[in-house]
């Protein structure tokens, strides 16, 4: 008569991982990292919108600059648009972007017979959908004239 087989209990503890428990995990892991991609990608095109932000705000500073330095006669009533060019250039490498300004020089309407005038200089990306930026940068003057009256 033959012995009966038996299995060791060894075999039965050296179970490892099916093919399916495999599956699920690198599912698992694939769906954790394309989270992290799309985290990463977000933040990069913020930081870039925000170096846009930080542009159009330096252009629009310097435009509101040169228009308090203006003395109020030469201030024309009017819209002016233009497109400038800002960022660096360096050797093989170019970070220039294109802005456009806007600015209005008008009286105050709300004021009658004021001798106040509003510029308001508005600065935007020209490209506005290729990075998150919000929209543009709006400054708002307010000047006075200098002359003394009833006003």
């Amino acid at each position: 008569m033959r012995p009966a087989t038996q299995r060791p209990d060894r075999q039965r503890a050296e179970g490892g991982f099916t093919i399916l428990e495999t599956v699920i995990a690198l599912f698992i892991a694939m769906v954790i990292g394309f989270g992290a991609i799309s985290l990463f990608l977000f933040s990069a095109n913020f930081n870039a919108g925000a170096s846009d932000r930080a542009r159009a705000l330096a252009l629009a500073q310097e435009r509101m600059e040169t228009h308090r330095a203006t003395p109020f006669a030469g201030l024309a009533a009017g819209t002016t648009n233009e497109e400038v060019n800002v960022g660096s250039t360096e050797a093989g490498k170019s970070d220039r972007r294109t802005f456009r300004v806007t600015t209005r020089i008008q009286v105050d309407a709300g004021v009658p017979d004021s001798r106040q005038k509003v510029v308001e200089v508005t600065v935007t990306p020209k490209e506005v959908g290729t990075r998150w930026t919000g929209g543009g940068v709006t400054l708002v003057l307010l000047r006075a004239s200098d002359e003394i009256g009833d006003n």
